[in-house]
């Protein structure tokens, strides 16, 4: 067994690990990543706001993804055939708070934020191996202080219940209010589901007075909030854990399985920290079975009918899935 697949099976996690990607592609990356964020416009798939799949729209992200060193160290662990089926932008902005402990042992149902509609159909024989594998780029340099990614090592081999509890205490939850200094910034905000990751909240202002405050805005979406449910670990106790945090060089990345606890500390610094994570598996999973449905949308809201799984090593092996060559995507990208 090779020393990357090793230290997954052992401790959870691989890394940090040297990517090789030249400053210039990283940065061409990053900026397209701040446009995301800054405008906060519909992503072009998915018809609103979201940090999700943006390989899929912009070709300096998907490059990021085909890299051979990462690749190389995706195959290491997964083996020979390869699906990219997912990314994720995180981008925790200077004083954010720390991301709470958190695993994810299965299916991506989004029963982090109360749902339960599976993404993931593992072939049989892979149900016991790491067949999720998550690659976390950092695209700034992260420092102690800056809120690296962070590990409870071997905890991968056990897996950790979780209750339902209001959004507002989970682990996922994040202030929403922090850049927001208007109503109309706000009811905006929410209009566009752009408030609350992967909640919807179109509708929270539906009927509100006009004679609104902020401040009354803000009690009104908590108040809405409290309805809604999300994960909270239990009988997790970071003492009782080692604990490894990652800080990186900008172009560094960490291999981990999903089902090692992990999560990242507060950023107490005045400086962004930005990163993005893709998520691959074997080309034999089945990879949301519900897309040409009446109701295509998965865990977390959003409509994938128009998703597309890259194929980033060997052959597609589940007829079902909708996969696309790296090529291919790419010829889409300049047609779009």
């Amino acid at each position: 067994m090779n020393k990357i697949a090793h230290a997954v099976l052992e401790n959870g996690f691989a890394g940090p690990l040297d990517s090789g990607i030249r400053p210039d592609i990283l940065a061409s990356a990053a900026a397209k990543i701040d446009r995301v964020l800054e405008t906060r416009g519909a992503h072009p798939m998915y018809r609103r706001f979201s940090v999700r799949d943006w390989h899929l729209i912009e070709p300096e992200i998907l490059d990021l993804f085909t890299e051979r060193r990462i690749v190389n160290a995706v195959s290491d662990v997964l083996g020979g055939d390869i699906l990219l089926w997912r990314s994720k932008i995180f981008a925790k902005a200077p004083g954010e708070e720390a991301l709470g402990w958190h695993q994810e042992w299965g299916p991506f149902n989004g029963e982090e934020i109360g749902n339960d509609k599976a993404a993931l159909y593992p072939a049989e024989h892979r149900r016991d191996a790491p067949w999720n594998l998550t690659m976390w780029l950092a695209l700034d340099d992260v420092t102690w202080d800056m809120g690296p990614i962070r590990f409870a090592r071997g905890t991968q081999k056990r897996r950790f219940p979780i209750a339902m509890e209001p959004i507002v205490q989970s682990e996922f939850y994040l202030d929403p209010f922090r850049d927001i200094s208007t109503l109309e910034q706000l009811v905006t905000r929410a209009q566009e589901s752009a408030l609350v990751l992967d909640i919807d909240t179109a509708d929270y202002f539906d009927g509100a007075p006009a004679s609104l405050t902020l401040e009354e805005g803000k009690a009104l979406v908590l108040d809405k909030l409290r309805a809604e449910r999300g994960a909270v670990t239990l009988d997790f106790d970071e003492s009782e854990h080692e604990v490894v945090s990652m800080p990186m060089k900008a172009g560094q990345f960490v291999l981990f399985t999903e089902r090692c606890m992990h999560g990242s500390s507060a950023n107490v610094t005045d400086r962004r920290r930005l990163a993005i994570n893709a998520r691959y598996t074997f080309a034999d999973t089945l990879i949301y079975p519900f897309r040409e449905s009446n109701e295509p949308f998965d865990g977390s809201n959003l409509d994938i009918s128009s998703h597309r799984c890259v194929l980033v090593k060997g052959r597609s092996l589940e007829p079902r899935n909708a996969v696309a060559t790296p090529d291919e995507v790419r010829a889409e990208q300049t047609l779009g």
